[in-house]
């Protein structure tokens, strides 16, 4: 028997070449379609070229979306919502991700579609915003709150944000790890010679270059250990746009052991990177659960991270390390005597996080039904 027609809007679309967002909607719609369910994710052209009507059998539907960086989510979720309001009767549920697409959302609630959204993190709170953008986000928030039949939180975290701000109970859903990858040694050392770096000899962080990922931060942090001079590194990967922030950073590579490469969605680069550094440095302060994060602990030894975000502890607990603005290099030296604990990382992924259970709750969800997601795996 067909299933109703379920939409995937707000995100950039796939194949998930950007952010979190991509891969949820990415991993999430494929078990849709295993279950019978007809799917529509909506695709950004601003984000890439128009490649296939059909993925897996998922139906891609392409919206223009916006040239501007910072208005692109806002216009894009415009075109999104009337879409969605003129092909109102073909649609069965409605999944929106991120606050940002409240215009879209609106629409979408006038068109009389069933829906919900998934908040994102507190984007009021990142600095990369200026006052307008972050009042925009909080009033969107707070409405959104208002009038969503339904809100998901990817973190307990976010969850309890809600909860106490807005009186507003949400259904809490994570998202999965990054499925398992083997990748021959060989290639592996292929990558790091390339790279000029030597196994469990760098640090490495993969984030976008944005101030509250403190990239720059770290990368200051690991001069002062002057641990370059006993040949570690420290790699951070992701330079995108030549952003004020992101050049200061620029200005650092290649000096006292910090390298700063390009972005890439190149699967077999990032866990090969991974998988042979001493020690992955998660710098997000902003957001729930972190994709990045989930899929460092998939892979490396060790995981230090930024302790003044809550859902990094949440993730994590005590088979992390944590750090502060004001002790990065000293943590950063610390974690060169600290035992390889790839294994308890592991484990914790494997009971908390699964790909199944996240798809079952939206399911579960587009029925109109209330999930209860698993503390431990399914």
């Amino acid at each position: 028997m067909i299933q109703k027609k379920i939409a995937f809007c707000g995100t950039r679309g796939i194949p998930a070449n950007y952010g979190g967002f991509e891969t949820a909607v990415d991993e999430i719609s494929k078990r849709f379609i295993a279950r019978g369910y007809q799917c529509v994710v909506i695709c950004r052209l601003s984000h890439s070229q128009k490649k296939s009507e059909d993925d897996q059998g998922r139906k891609l539907v392409y919206i223009l979306g916006s040239s501007h960086r910072k208005l692109e989510t806002f216009v894009s979720s415009i075109q999104t919502g009337w879409h969605l309001f003129r092909h109102r009767s073909e649609y069965g549920f409605v999944f929106w991700f991120n606050n940002a697409n409240f215009p879209g959302i609106l629409m979408t609630l006038f068109s009389g579609i069933p829906f919900s959204v998934n908040t994102d993190g507190l984007e009021w709170h990142r600095k990369k915003w200026r006052l307008p953008f972050k009042v925009y986000y909080f009033l969107s928030s707070v409405i959104i709150s208002l009038l969503s039949p339904s809100l998901i939180s990817d973190s307990r975290a976010i969850q309890d944000y809600y909860k106490s701000k807005f009186k507003k109970k949400t259904t809490y859903i994570p998202y999965g790890p990054s499925p398992e990858r083997l990748i021959d040694e060989n290639t592996q050392k292929k990558i790091l010679q390339e790279y000029n770096l030597e196994a469990e000899k760098y640090f490495l962080q993969v984030t976008r270059f944005e101030p509250e990922n403190l990239p720059l931060e770290i990368a200051l942090g690991f001069k002062e250990t002057g641990l370059h001079n006993d040949g570690y590194k420290y790699v951070v990967v992701g330079f995108k746009d030549n952003t004020p922030y992101a050049s200061q950073l620029k200005e650092l590579s290649n000096l006292h052991g910090i390298v700063m490469l390009p972005a890439t969605y190149s699967e077999v680069i990032l866990y090969s990177l991974r998988k042979n550094s001493l020690c992955y440095v998660h710098g997000n302060t902003v957001g729930g659960t972190s994709p990045a994060l989930l899929e460092a602990m998939s892979t490396c030894r060790r995981v230090l991270a930024a302790d003044n975000n809550s859902s990094s502890r949440e993730v994590l607990d005590d088979v992390g390390y944590y750090f502060h603005l004001d002790n990065i290099s000293t943590a950063l030296h610390e974690m060169i005597s600290i035992a390889d604990m790839s294994n308890k990382l592991k484990e914790r992924i494997e009971k908390r996080y699964s790909w199944d259970a996240v798809a079952n709750s939206y399911m579960v969800i587009a029925e109109g039904k209330e999930p209860n997601y698993p503390f431990d795996k399914f």
